[in-house]
């Protein structure tokens, strides 16, 4: 049965129009107005009981394959009904020619409103259900919390017993499986990955794909793998568990429109590391330092621990660049950044400064410490680079300085390094902010 024959205008139109011809419609089992004893009894005595008869008439119109009449009508022709029949068509309504055209062109107008509805009807449903979605996952800031949310959403709205839900390379599960449920989602992932086609399993318990599964029975019954898309590129999958198959073409626009957020979410966290980030180095830049230092300060400077910054800078770089050109000292930078981050500690924080200078935060760090690590990198980019580097230390012994000043007192010390000829080490401490600076 077409979709406009659900709707309330197909059933409010021929209702109308029953009215009109005082004769009934009738769709399959659906009949719009009354159905006159004339009818029930043709409908006992005969196999095609709306077929046209000498002195009977009907009209009927194919609507998708579904044959809608409208009648009886009694005609003034002679007739060879019996006489139970006969006397039943006495009271049919007369037949007008101009009948035809109406009906079938009422029929059909109001298959096309009931259609037109259905699609307007089946939109809004959907517009609703994507909407709903779209603010469910509105809040999320990674992928992660993107695929967590959309698992609960879908869980929830149509009913099921789990979920999990993988996308670049991020995954989120509703709840934890038992290990024999594990081993058929396994297989599902798996042929999912090779088919990129849905697969679904309605009885998990006798489905010979997870024969070989032990204690299968304590599974879920239904079990359904659905690919993500985007751009024709599958990015993920979502294995889907219930006690009943839903209906999945809701849910795949459910992840369709996953797939755009996890998209929009993607080129947010591109856009937010590249404001912060260093794009030749991938050091973070000199903005990020500032909210991350104050922030290692604030902390540090409650408990009085230590903190140290280090300036450090490629000796020699400007000649170099002139001589080799910049690609060549693009990629001293490159190096020397390298080295950097691979040496700097977990807790602590590195970035390039501007230009061929760098600077190193390490929390908690006092000053012979810091000054061992120092001499380690500038003994490590010695023996690695093609250049030296000259490196600035200031200590604040319980972090009350403020950044702007041990930024400058490192770059002080820094500047004594290049003085005191380059490829070396130069430092200060300070006991607190309202003492002086002690040159180590």
């Amino acid at each position: 049965m077409s979709a406009s024959k659900k709707t309330e205008v197909w059933k409010e139109l021929l209702e109308t129009l029953s009215t009109h011809i005082k004769a009934p419609i009738i769709c399959g089992p659906a009949v719009f107005g009354k159905l006159p004893f004339f009818q029930e009894l043709r409908n006992r005595l005969h196999e095609q009981p709306y077929t046209n008869v000498p002195g009977i008439r009907y009209v009927s119109v194919d609507i998708e394959g579904t044959p809608v009449h409208a009648g009886p009508f009694k005609t003034n022709e002679p007739h060879a009904l019996d006489e139970e029949l006969s006397d039943a068509r006495v009271k049919l309504p007369e037949w007008q020619p101009q009948y035809e055209e109406l009906i079938t062109l009422s029929i059909k107008q109001a298959h096309h409103a009931g259609t037109k509805l259905a699609i307007a009807s089946e939109s809004l449903a959907r517009a609703k259900l994507l909407l709903e979605f779209s603010q469910s996952v509105s809040h999320a800031r990674t992928l992660e919390q993107a695929l967590t949310l959309a698992a609960q959403f879908i869980v929830s709205k149509f009913k099921l017993s789990n979920a999990l839900l993988t996308a670049n390379g991020k995954t989120a599960r509703y709840y934890d499986l038992v290990p024999c449920a594990l081993l058929a989602e396994q297989k599902i992932i798996a042929q999912l990955k090779e088919s990129n086609s849905p697969i679904i399993v309605q009885n998990s318990h006798t489905d010979i794909f997870f024969s070989s599964i032990k204690d299968i029975k304590n599974a879920p019954p239904c079990m359904l793998g659905l690919p993500i898309n985007r751009a024709r590129e599958h990015i993920g999958h979502a294995v889907l568990y219930a006690e009943h198959i839903p209906h999945i073409e809701n849910i795949t626009e459910v992840l369709f429109e996953l797939a755009l957020e996890l998209e929009r979410l993607n080129e947010y966290e591109k856009a937010q590391e590249n404001a912060t980030t260093d794009s030749l180095t991938g050091l973070h830049n000199r903005y990020e330092l500032a909210a991350k230092a104050n922030a290692m300060l604030q902390r540090l400077s409650s408990s009085n621990q230590p903190i140290s910054i280090i300036m450090i800078d490629a000796d020699n770089f400007k000649k170099y660049n002139d001589t080799h050109g910049h690609v060549e000292g693009d990629n001293i930078l490159k190096l020397i950044a390298h080295i950097v981050k691979q040496s700097t500690p977990e807790n602590a924080f590195a970035c390039r400064y501007g230009g061929e200078e760098f600077t190193i935060v390490l929390p908690g760090a006092e000053q012979n410490a810091a000054k061992d690590f120092a001499e380690k990198l500038r003994t490590d980019v010695e023996q690695s680079c093609q250049l030296t580097i000259s490196i600035g230390i200031c200590t604040c012994m319980n972090s009350t300085a403020s950044l702007q000043t041990l930024l400058k007192e490192a770059d002080a010390q820094l500047y004594r390094a290049k003085h005191l000829g380059k490829n070396r080490t130069a430092g200060s401490v300070m006991i607190d902010k309202n003492l002086g600076v002690i040159n180590i």
